[in-house]
């Protein structure tokens, strides 16, 4: 849940400062991409060792070879598929083209994932990872930025996500000082070791930057956290440390970045 870094906060920082094109802006775009795999095949990993009830070698490498297999071929595979997919959906319909291609491919992608015993995170991220906007810009009448067509949908659905996780929220567990503890463990744990991570930078590179940059936990840790809450292995008190983890990360984090930036 520590792991996958959401960088929506931290990108729109660096635009608002005009620095987007920095070195230090698309080293934590590249790093979130990966870590952000990295935590998924942790998370299947984990989630079979639940599953099957004990730590099994052989279990663990299958489903770990499973996950990196899924993960190349819906990259390498699905990448040359697209042109020919999006060509198949306009002919279905020509003018929501840039609405219906990502959100179906979204939904198949995962459902594959679901059928491997993966969970369907992995596949909603793989297809993101495949879909470009340059296989839209070939059809005249579909807005090539995806973005713009499934912004209504996104104030949607968004909300609603953010709702149904504060509904998981105990907040009788505030009640417990193992809580509060907890979540500052959660918190400490979050931004040492992002600001560790940013050393690596060098420096040629604003390494506090980079540090700050990858601090912010959103909606994957949140994804994580409630798979793990199903799976009966997160109880409401982890699961509300998680929580107070995440929002702490995701107010300190632009602060920090214009702090960092000034220094």
């Amino acid at each position: 849940t520590l792991t996958a870094t959401s960088v929506g906060i931290t990108a729109r920082v660096f635009k608002d400062l005009g620095v987007m094109q920095s070195p230090e802006a698309r080293l934590i775009l590249g790093a979130a991409v990966i870590d952000d795999i990295l935590g998924l095949i942790v998370l299947a990993t984990v989630t079979g060792i639940v599953v099957t009830g004990g730590f099994q070698w052989l279990e663990v490498l299958r489903i770990l070879v499973l996950s990196l297999l899924f993960l190349s071929i819906v990259v390498v595979g699905g990448s040359r598929c697209m042109p020919g997919l999006a060509k198949f959906f306009d002919r279905l319909d020509h003018h929501h083209l840039s609405l219906l291609f990502p959100l179906i491919l979204a939904f198949i992608v995962a459902w594959a994932a679901n059928m491997m015993g993966l969970a369907t995170i992995v596949g909603a991220f793989a297809a993101g990872l495949i879909l470009n906007p340059e296989h839209l810009a070939a059809y005249k009448d579909s807005d090539p930025h995806s973005k713009s067509a499934l912004g209504p949908l996104e104030d949607l659905f968004a909300p609603v996500f953010f709702l149904f996780m504060g509904m998981q929220v105990n907040l009788a567990s505030f009640l417990n000082p193992t809580t509060l503890w907890l979540g500052l463990g959660f918190v400490i744990a979050a931004i040492i070791g992002k600001l560790v991570a940013g050393l690596a930078g060098g420096n040629t590179l604003n390494r506090m930057v980079i540090g700050i940059g990858m601090v912010p936990r959103g909606e994957v840790g949140l994804i994580f956290a409630s798979i793990g809450k199903g799976l009966g292995v997160v109880s409401d008190t982890v699961f509300t440390a998680v929580v107070v983890m995440v929002i702490v990360t995701t107010l300190i984090a632009p602060v920090g970045l214009k702090w960092a930036f000034r220094r």
